[in-house]
């Protein structure tokens, strides 16, 4: 949960910081993502220009739902540990993956007969008939005594190898809080703001920290750029979205697009009912192990 308001929190109360007017505003929409006990967002993808033919028939029938509540009923912000999570993978709207983590338990259900709906699925129709008779339409449950057997405890190394993963990418989202923080911004005529930028900005302010990582050489004369922006219901966060236009070759400019709508509707996320929980002989029965 903390990852969602590092990432949040950085996209969303970066834009527009340069000006004083919107500092009140922007901190007021990211108080309120966890203001409530529950947080919805859709978030969905496209993709048009040049060469984008394939890719935006693919996700224009994927969507992805995160939704958040808190397991107290106080708001998420101040809930620490206690919020359960769940993340729905659509197809054409239909769910295909649920997964939801509650109290360290693991809970999942399938319905693969979506994967059908995606062009280019390698799977065949009797493989996508087999998998779904054993998994479709059934919840599972992980239990966390079960998780525990596949997490080893890391070393000293790991450890540290961890650390500075994370000194590394704080790094990162300082240097792109920076450049968002001093570029220019529109405001929205509905309620919310947005920016556009160079991606050549982007790049030579992340530059020195992955230089001194992989010592390659900076990338220059980057070309292309990014679009930012988020929409206000109030002083609420009721969307956003992020957009990058690059060069696809000699084909031209090609554009992704990644969206989300947020919404706080008084919706919990349960342990499903009747679920078949995933037991060491069960993995043994199938050929899995749990070590």
């Amino acid at each position: 949960m903390r990852r969602l308001w590092i990432v949040l929190g950085v996209v969303v109360s970066s834009l527009g910081l340069s000006a004083c007017g919107a500092k009140a505003t922007l901190s007021q929409g990211v108080a309120s993502l966890g203001a409530s006990p529950d947080l919805q967002l859709h978030v969905s993808a496209t993709a048009s220009g040049a060469g984008s033919a394939q890719a935006s028939t693919i996700l224009k029938e994927l969507s992805v739902d995160l939704r958040y509540s808190s397991a107290t009923g106080a708001a998420l912000s101040q809930s620490a540990n206690a919020v359960n999570a769940e993340i729905v993978v659509n197809v054409k709207g239909s769910a295909l993956v649920d997964l939801r983590v509650i109290d360290s338990n693991v809970y999942a259900k399938f319905d693969l007969t979506g994967l059908s709906s995606i062009p280019g699925t390698s799977i065949s129709p009797a493989q996508l008939a087999g998998a779904q008779l054993i998994f479709g339409g059934r919840w599972f449950e992980v239990p966390k005594s079960l998780l525990s057997t596949f997490v080893k405890t890391p070393s000293a190394a790991q450890q540290a190898q961890a650390a500075a993963n994370v000194a590394v990418a704080r790094k990162v989202l300082d240097a792109l809080t920076k450049v968002i923080d001093t570029a220019p911004y529109t405001t929205l005529p509905g309620g919310g703001y947005s920016e556009t930028g160079t991606l050549e900005s982007i790049v030579t302010a992340i530059a020195p920290t992955l230089v001194g990582i992989t010592h390659a050489p900076a990338p220059s004369n980057v070309q292309g750029h990014y679009t930012i922006s988020f929409t206000l219901s109030g002083s609420d966060v009721s969307g956003g979205s992020i957009s990058i236009t690059a060069p696809n070759g000699t084909k031209g400019d090609m554009t992704a697009t990644l969206s989300a709508t947020v919404t706080h509707d008084a919706t919990s996320v349960d342990v499903p009912t009747g679920a078949t929980i995933i037991t060491p002989s069960l993995l043994k029965g199938l050929g899995l192990g749990a070590g």
